[in-house]
């Protein structure tokens, strides 16, 4: 009898320990003990994410057994590097070059376009042959006439004075003219009568030859051919 009375009292309890968590209010947590919470109710099970252990001493002793991980910096940082201290140095290196190349291209000299033009010499001038001093010249046409000058030369320019002889008869000349590189332009005027000769000649330091055009008050004109040495 006593044996069933024990039996009787467990039952009772499970049923009273049943009626007790079907009462309890899981939406009012706060209001309640933790035993009457976990006394009643249902009991969600939260597993661990995909490739993680359950417990964090687990996962620990996992990472342990994880020796080969590859710490290689990303090629974005400078295009190579093992570690981010040397992709930075690589990186700072670069930097400096660019800003070197910038700053050599902005302080480049401009070239001046004008500047080659103005440091351009000028074409090289034939030196002027010096026709100053005493010349003797043979004047031939249909008569032959000899010709004693003195010239004198002032840059380009010459003049002087001489005799003409035609035959017995001299008369005084005077001559005035230019000296072009190796040419000499003469004009020679006598007195009396007054006739004019105009000399187109080549010249050297020391010979003269070419030809020439005479003019008269008359209205006479000839040509002829000239040459001529300068003996002092």
């Amino acid at each position: 009898m006593r044996f069933k009375m024990l039996i009787l009292s467990s039952l009772l309890f499970i049923a009273f320990l049943a009626v007790t968590a079907l009462c309890a209010n899981w939406d009012d947590q706060q209001s309640q003990t933790a035993e009457q919470l976990l006394s009643g109710g249902e009991v969600e099970i939260i597993k661990s994410p995909e490739g993680l252990a359950a417990t964090p001493k687990a996962q620990r002793k996992l990472n342990e057994n994880k020796t080969s991980m590859d710490w290689t910096v990303p090629s974005t940082l400078t295009g190579g590097g093992n570690s981010a201290k040397e992709s930075r140095t690589q990186a700072e290196s670069a930097s400096k070059e660019d800003v070197a190349s910038t700053v050599a291209e902005e302080t480049a000299p401009v070239e001046n376009p004008s500047a080659a033009t103005d440091t351009e010499l000028p074409p090289a001038q034939l030196e002027v042959i010096n026709a100053g001093g005493n010349w003797y010249f043979t004047l031939n046409d249909s008569v032959e006439r000899d010709l004693a000058l003195v010239l004198f030369q002032k840059g380009n320019e010459v003049f002087g004075a001489g005799k003409i002889k035609e035959g017995n008869n001299t008369q005084d000349v005077t001559a005035s003219g230019a000296v072009a590189d190796a040419t000499m332009e003469l004009n020679l005027v006598t007195a009396n009568p007054i006739v004019q000769y105009k000399l187109n000649l080549n010249l050297s330091e020391d010979w003269a030859e070419g030809v020439y055009q005479a003019f008269s008050t008359s209205g006479d004109s000839w040509t002829g051919y000239a040459e001529g040495e300068k003996t002092a």
